[in-house]
């Protein structure tokens, strides 16, 4: 396996996902500074290391790739919805349970890798492009995936 492919599976799972899709607009490959009101609630997701040996088996090495998801909520209407949501609007805590619950159902990205790690969610002030009302969130993720030497 190689680190696009499972960066273009970990995409589409998100894009695919039951409870994301209903919501969120957009899922971007890469993290983007230019989002608009209209474009939210939005998911980025940005490569951030690849390599790190997790352990050599053979022919086989077990690597991480390592990336941050970030997204973006919006509600000028009710600016703590961007937090809490509701029914109608899911704020930060929502969509973070929402990739959660996508990422553990599917931790092997259809039999691609071996696990999916995730760390602490930090939440707003999102590299300083978060304002009030909008809100924010980044959560490290790290996919452990197994390649064959010389691969």
């Amino acid at each position: 396996m190689i680190a696009g492919t499972i960066y273009t599976s970990l995409i589409s799972t998100l894009e695919g996902n039951p409870s994301l899709s209903i919501y969120i607009k957009n899922v971007f490959s890469g993290f983007r500074f230019d989002i608009d009101s209209a474009s939210m609630p939005c998911i980025m997701v940005e490569p951030t290391a690849d390599g790190e040996i997790e352990r050599n088996m053979n022919e086989n090495q077990y690597i991480f790739l390592d990336l941050n998801i970030y997204a973006l909520t919006y509600n000028v209407a009710h600016p703590e919805k961007a937090i809490v949501g509701d029914d109608n609007y899911k704020g930060v805590f929502d969509i973070n349970n929402d990739i959660r619950g996508c990422l553990l159902s599917s931790y092997s990205l259809n039999n691609q890798v071996a696990d999916i790690k995730i760390g602490t969610t930090l939440f707003d002030n999102i590299q300083g492009i978060t304002k009030y009302p909008v809100r924010g969130l980044m959560m490290p993720v790290k996919i452990l995936y197994k390649q064959t030497s010389g691969v």
